[in-house]
């Protein structure tokens, strides 16, 4: 499909009566939002794979996600890997009780793969599984149990929870729809109710998404736009990509007061030889970054919360690498 096509169908959604509830239709006809398990849990793996490397542990930990999407699949393996409550948070109401049971049901089909990877009791975690009900009615009735609590619609740059109560802030693919300023407030309130020592860990792709729908487009096609031409395409409503580049992210969580633990970027090679031998004439807007910044197609971080008496950050040195799903 050539990427403009999707593009001007989802600008065309996001600004008609209903188109919403349209979006969300077509999604389950084209089966977009259907269960991926094995790239989905390795998607929420790679969150605890940065827990773990930055030095955390998830067993009796308070969570918190950001953008809890289509299903709860980060909220199910955190709190099978034994934290002690999980909260996720979402502007957009695409969780169905539906979908919470077909998650579940499908994990079942997984749990040896998920004690090994998040490092806790076969046996236990089987208890647990099975100890929750495939017949509930309600979101509810699939995630209270495991001590997870949904909240839509709610605004992750003002939680309600207090200073200092949690010990992971994460989420997975979600940073790279969210406008800088809006982002900006989201690390400072993830600065004020993580403990002090506490990670923010985020995996998220700052790509051009309509690429996975055009194999003719590279993964940077869209800084070739301005702010203004951009808007359209993809800069509002539900296609919206904030095309802010690896740079920006460092910056944001050092802003933000954290200091970091993990941080690797991956560069795509096509991106970045279309910038090069300028077959993909950037935007003077994005002259600032350097080619490999703008290339970079994903992102993986954990970043601590300093203790009040500490007061030097690090900086991110990239490393290029790491599979994402």
């Amino acid at each position: 499909m050539n990427w403009k096509i999707k593009a001007h169908v989802l600008a065309l959604l996001s600004r008609v009566p209903g188109g919403r509830g349209a979006y969300h239709l077509l999604q389950r006809i084209g089966g977009t939002n259907r269960l991926q398990l094995d790239r989905d849990l390795e998607r929420a793996f790679e969150l605890v794979d940065l827990v773990h490397e930055a030095g955390g542990t998830i067993p009796s930990s308070n969570v918190l996600e950001i953008g809890t999407g289509w299903r709860p699949l980060v909220p199910y393996v955190f709190a099978l890997a034994g934290a002690n409550s999980v909260v996720t948070v979402d502007v957009n109401p695409w969780l169905t009780a539906a979908y919470a049971r077909e998650t579940w049901k499908a994990l079942g089909t997984r749990l040896s793969q998920i004690a090994a990877r998040c490092k806790v009791d076969l046996r236990q975690l089987q208890e647990r599984h099975h100890d929750i009900s495939t017949d509930g009615n309600s979101i509810e009735d699939f995630l209270s149990p495991l001590g997870i609590t949904y909240l839509y619609p709610a605004d992750a740059r003002s939680t309600g929870l207090h200073d200092n109560t949690i010990d992971f802030v994460v989420s997975s693919n979600v940073l790279e729809h969210i406008p800088r300023d809006i982002q900006t407030d989201i690390h400072r309130e993830s600065n004020r109710i993580l403990r002090p020592g506490g990670l923010a860990v985020h995996r998220y792709n700052p790509q051009d998404h309509y690429s996975t729908v055009d194999s003719a487009i590279t993964f940077a096609n869209f800084l070739q736009f301005s702010e203004q031409e951009w808007h359209w395409y993809g800069g509002s409503g539900l296609a919206y990509h904030n095309r802010l580049r690896s740079r920006d992210y460092r910056e944001m969580f050092e802003e933000a007061g954290f200091q970091f633990e993990v941080c690797r970027e991956r560069v795509d090679e096509r991106s970045l030889q279309a910038i090069n031998n300028g077959s993909l004439k950037v935007h003077e807007e994005f002259a600032k970054y350097t080619p490999q910044e703008l290339a970079v197609d994903y992102m993986w971080v954990a970043c601590r919360k300093l203790a009040a008496s500490e007061s030097e950050t690090e900086s991110c040195e990239p490393c290029l690498g790491g599979a994402a799903s």
